[in-house]
């Protein structure tokens, strides 16, 4: 303490315009921005090729989370929902213990199931609490048109350089360009089903009409040109789901349809029309020759390997009364020789595993999502944000019909961000109108 003579000076405190207790907090939050960034980086643009360095942000970006969570109503809901789902994976992996599952198999799953939704959650919370979901399908927009691009570089070094130009994208990856079809194996098209859906559905969250118009032309052309059925047709059904719901969202309420078809539905036509013309004119690649697989596949219950694979699940779940084999049991028939537990069809998949009753609490939250969504659809109360969202995981959830998308730790995203904006976003509405 300065006496009277001290002649020397006391300085005041350096003016920083924010109270000293909310500097570590933005500093974490920066931090925990930065990092989620990267997340969605690996687990959008280049899902599975980094399994590594993916876990170790998702653990990294975990823990920047924490700080900041709070407990709503919403979030403990749906934390109550995965403890449910959480329960039944832990009785049958013990089920499955008993029943010969491999021990690699039994922690592959508790991996999946238990600790990779839990992060999920809790990320997909911060992010709402830091950035919102306007904000979110922002980043979304830059990331879609990194996919793309990486589809683009893809095909060039595969067709320039050869399959091990592109090992970083996928491992034994392969190219098909015969009879006017094109496919490719690219992690990223999962991705994709997810962001098609989801912009197909509701192209005005593109704020530019040119960059909207590119965006949308080249998400067809690599949908197209993926040889994937549950991308192809993730395009119409999210734009099916975007009309069907454009009149019932609170930015569009009162709207006449001509206006809102004129306004979006005629420039993504003509966007559309156009890149078809192009594919058709300036390369080998033909539109009928791929609906016609893409409908033959359909018609065909997803090709000869997954009617074989659902018969045989079909049998193991009749065997087992639908009670349950238990978690990493697999059936006669043997997908993938690494993992004799994966099969592609996750629905049937999953009945087998933890029988019907652990199978309809897996899927609780999502159903009451979509119930939820339909709610406020019907009472014209539906943001256009949460539009893109529901559409993007309808496409995404019926694709793991198709892929196991959803035992992916880095294709979750797809099926928990939906649910943690909407369960948190809806219990503070609830909230507010009871105050």
């Amino acid at each position: 303490m300065n006496s009277i003579n001290d002649p020397t000076p006391v300085m005041p405190p350096v003016p920083t315009g924010l109270p000293d207790t909310d500097a570590p907090r933005l500093t974490v939050r920066h931090l925990f921005l930065g990092v989620a960034f990267l997340l969605l980086l690996l687990t959008v643009v280049v899902p599975n090729s980094l399994p590594i360095p993916t876990a170790i942000v998702m653990g990294l970006a975990f823990l920047l989370a924490l700080p900041g969570l709070r407990l709503s109503l919403g979030l403990r809901n749906l934390l109550a929902l995965y403890a449910c789902s959480a329960m039944v994976t832990v009785v049958y992996l013990i089920v499955g213990g008993m029943h010969g599952a491999p021990f690699i198999g039994l922690v592959q799953v508790a991996a999946v199931y238990i600790v990779s939704p839990f992060i999920w959650i809790i990320v997909a919370d911060g992010l709402r609490r830091a950035i919102g979901i306007e904000r979110l399908v922002e980043w979304l927009v830059v990331l879609s048109l990194l996919c793309v691009f990486s589809v683009a570089l893809f095909f060039y070094l595969y067709l320039t350089r050869g399959a091990a130009a592109v090992a970083f994208f996928f491992q034994g990856a392969n190219l098909n360009l015969n009879e006017g079809f094109a496919g490719a194996t690219m992690h990223v098209y999962g991705s994709m089903i997810f962001l098609c859906g989801g912009f197909f559905s509701s192209p005005e969250l593109i704020k530019r009409r040119t960059l909207r118009f590119a965006l949308l032309a080249m998400l067809l052309v690599s949908a197209l040109t993926s040889g994937r059925s549950a991308l192809i047709l993730s395009i119409p059904m999210g734009a099916c789901i975007g009309w069907i719901l454009a009149s019932r969202t609170t930015e569009h309420h009162g709207k006449p349809a001509i206006v809102r078809f004129m306004q979006y539905g005629v420039p993504s036509l003509v966007a559309i029309m156009v890149t078809l013309y192009v594919l058709e004119a300036y390369t080998q690649v033909r539109i009928s020759a791929v609906l016609d697989i893409v409908f033959n596949k359909v018609a065909a219950g997803g090709g000869v390997e997954r009617t074989e694979m659902s018969r045989s699940l079909y049998n193991g779940i009749l065997n087992d009364g639908g009670l349950g084999a238990g978690q990493a049991v697999g059936v006669n028939y043997v997908s993938d020789p690494i993992h004799p537990w994966r099969y592609e069809v996750v629905w049937l998949a999953s009945v087998f595993r933890v029988g019907l009753l652990g199978a309809f609490i897996y899927a609780l939250p999502f159903l009451i999502y979509m119930f939820g969504v339909a709610k406020l659809a019907l009472d014209r109360r539906l943001p256009v944000h949460h539009k893109f969202m529901f559409s993007g995981f309808v496409c995404a959830f019926l694709a793991t019909n198709t892929n196991p998308y959803i035992e992916a730790f880095s294709l979750q995203w797809m099926y928990t961000i939906p649910l943690v904006f909407w369960f948190v976003e809806h219990s503070l509405a609830l909230v507010r109108v009871r105050r």
